[in-house]
């Protein structure tokens, strides 16, 4: 299999499969966490695949240039992202950490969105988003960098003869990524199974 070196988000400390049972638990709505033998043993126990996967986003860095005649511009760094599948976009609220890894090129999720369209939805966020805090004169943008990073899933099923479901953990924090599953479902890319 071919190997690819990507950009990851994270600090490359991935929740441990393990320790993944506990977060399909946390993850779970408060009906479901109610039926009788559902549990963080019953979701280890019944657990038939799990799989890390790695999700596509742009990430950019870009300078707000905001006029202040007869001074020189106030520099605003902010932080983009787009989603590569889905097109989802918009503002960073700190720096992400960041590492590379080598990872198996069948792990990656192909992105749809590249470099020049991703340039487009960065445009679309400064003008809706950043621009919409300027009163009277809008700012200038310029765009520093452009990367593609990816954001590491785990994709694990649990099936039973009382509950099957499917989870997408962000390997990162263990926090449900569900609506980026919704993204594989709808372009057939992965089957959730």
């Amino acid at each position: 299999m071919k190997s690819e070196e990507i950009i990851l988000l994270g600090n490359n400390q991935l929740i441990l499969e393990d320790n993944l049972h506990s977060y399909m638990y946390k993850a779970l709505k408060w009906s479901e966490k109610l039926r009788k033998n559902v549990n963080r043993p019953f979701l280890k126990k019944h657990m038939t695949n799990k799989e890390l996967v790695y999700h596509p986003l742009w990430i950019a860095k870009t300078l707000v240039l905001a006029g202040r005649h007869p001074f020189p511009p106030k520099k605003i760094p902010k932080m983009v992202f787009v989603d590569a599948l889905s097109g989802y976009r918009g503002m960073l609220s700190t720096v992400p950490e960041t590492s590379t890894l080598k990872v198996t090129s069948n792990q990656l999720i192909e992105a749809d969105i590249f470099e020049e369209e991703a340039k487009k939805y960065i445009i679309d966020v400064q003008e809706k988003q950043i621009n919409r805090s300027y009163v009277l004169k809008k700012p200038d943008h310029q765009l520093v960098d452009l990367s593609l990073h990816y954001l590491p899933l785990w994709k694990t099923t649990v099936k039973s003869t009382i509950f099957n479901k499917n989870f997408i953990i962000n390997a990162n924090t263990g926090e449900s990524e569900e609506h980026m599953g919704k993204f594989w479902a709808d372009r057939n890319r992965m089957k959730i199974s």
